[in-house]
């Protein structure tokens, strides 16, 4: 009788540390963290609303050029364009916020996508291609 008890005691100590592993696991897949961005840099592909203000020459320019997003870990980036033969690196603040990506401020829905992550604003959508 008493070997009944001691395995089924341990049986349920088993399935509580099992039951805690997996709990600890579910919570370390809890959305995106600064790790996925800091020290990686990023080809960026918009899509642009054009109904939403933004003229034909800029649209022209934005779709012709190519964007190279570079985060350091102190919150702070490079986003280098290239258009033709110039270039240019604008440096920019990131932040992220729960599942938004600040960037300069501005606010973007941050989705996790198959080679990089999706941001998203009201006029806007960047696919951020993670580089080799």
């Amino acid at each position: 009788m008493k070997t009944n008890q001691t395995n089924t005691a341990r049986s349920r100590s088993l399935w509580t540390v099992s039951l805690g592993l997996l709990a600890s696991l579910v919570a370390c897949e809890v959305g995106i963290r600064d790790l996925d961005f800091e020290s990686k840099q990023f080809t960026a592909t918009f899509n642009v609303d054009s109904t939403l203000g933004i003229d034909s020459t800029s649209l022209t320019s934005l779709t012709g050029s190519k964007a190279i997003y570079s985060f350091s870990k102190d919150g702070k980036g490079t986003n280098h364009i290239q258009m033709g033969m110039l270039s240019k690196d604008i440096p920019f603040t990131w932040k992220l916020e729960g599942d938004s990506l600040r960037i300069d401020g501005e606010p973007y829905a941050v989705r996790k996508q198959d080679e990089g992550y999706m941001l998203k604003s009201d006029s806007v959508k960047i696919m951020l291609s993670q580089q080799p």
